[in-house]
């Protein structure tokens, strides 16, 4: 198994909570947990303006 680390810059709504966007982050690549309906960064609210990965040292 390897072990590598992502890094994703998102573009969020301007009035999500850090807990609207920790249970976002949860529910989309935690794959684990869950979120409120009403989440302002549901459907296509948000949008990846940069990604990298690497291995993990």
């Amino acid at each position: 198994m390897k072990t590598i680390v992502i890094t994703l810059e998102i573009d969020v709504p301007e009035y999500a909570t850090d807990k609207d966007i920790s249970d976002w982050v949860d529910v989309e690549y935690g794959q684990c947990n869950g979120m409120k309906l009403d989440n302002p960064c549901r459907g296509g609210a948000t949008e990846i303006v940069n990604h990298t990965w690497k291995f993990e040292s």
